[in-house]
């Protein structure tokens, strides 16, 4: 286990979200990371988490894992065509005085527009913080709607 550095592309980082359960995440491009479904109360070897479905994909402060907030646990390869749920990260930007909604694709750095509907179904470009997402996978556990997901969802 790895605590007190910024996390590298393909480092895996496990979760504490209280009550003895955690999640993983996959640290894609800087500050990037996919976070993994599935709950777990022990420590997990990684090929048991890296093949895991992606439940999205946000950016996060760098204290998430320089802090040993979220410890390395493992590593794995993120270069294509090896894991293709891991690759691309569209997100949706809302200009706050004219409205205007963009895609915005993280890794090509490109922006183009996009309708209110399918802006809805992405994410918000927004860093998080680490306690927010941890706050966010302790909702998804308990099958509830989260407050700062929501909060940052577009308008008409």
């Amino acid at each position: 286990m790895v605590r007190g550095r910024k996390q590298k592309r393909g480092d895996i980082v496990r979760i504490d979200i209280g009550n003895g359960k955690q999640f993983h995440a996959v640290a894609l491009t800087h500050p990037l990371f996919a976070f993994l479904d599935g709950v777990s109360e022990r420590e997990e070897p990684v090929q048991d988490v890296r093949d895991r479905a992606v439940l999205f994909k946000l950016w996060v402060m760098d204290s998430a894992a320089k802090s040993g907030r979220w410890p390395i646990v493992g590593k794995v390869v993120v270069d294509p065509p090896t894991v293709s749920a891991l690759d691309g990260a569209v997100f949706f930007k809302q200009d706050r005085i004219s409205g205007r909604i963009s895609a915005y694709d993280a890794i090509t750095n490109a922006e183009s527009p996009l309708s209110f509907e399918e802006a809805d179904r992405l994410e918000c470009a927004a860093v998080w913080s680490p306690e927010h997402v941890e706050d966010r996978l302790r909702d998804h556990l308990n099958g509830i709607s989260n407050k700062w997901w929501a909060s940052m969802r577009p308008r008409k």
